[in-house]
């Protein structure tokens, strides 16, 4: 129960951040990922990671990437970005695709201080623009 519960609240979390920064939201968390993201003509796949800390390691947020049975990393195909939600913080660190190395990653809190939200969004959104 508590993980539907910590999903659901990072997916509320993540849409307001989006929102925030000029995106419209609408949950779809039937294929694979969470969020179809839209702005003018630009639709976007999001899947929403949520965590709270962790006792081992200490005090370090992890996201699990993982998809399928054999727990392959993401690809294109999957989705088009991540949204890194801290639960403690009610704070986003935003991912694209090709910047998801690692089936878990696992993280430290100075990726959800001041800024660094809106900040990672905007990166995300150009590096998503380049490709």
């Amino acid at each position: 129960m508590l993980q539907v519960s910590t999903g659901r609240i990072g997916e509320h979390i993540a849409c307001a951040a989006i929102e925030l920064n000029g995106w419209q939201t609408v949950h779809c968390p039937a294929r694979g990922f969470d969020l179809i993201v839209v702005k003018g003509e630009n639709i976007l796949r999001c899947q929403v990671k949520a965590s709270t800390f962790h006792r081992l390691p200490k005090n370090r947020l992890q996201f699990h990437f993982g998809v399928g049975g054999k727990k392959r990393r993401p690809t294109r195909d999957d989705f088009d970005f991540a949204a890194c939600v801290s639960i403690p913080h009610r704070r986003v660190y935003f991912m694209p695709i090709q910047d998801i190395h690692l089936v878990t990653f696992s993280t430290n809190s100075e990726l959800f201080e001041d800024g660094k939200e809106k900040q990672s969004f905007i990166e995300t959104m150009e590096k998503l623009h380049a490709r």
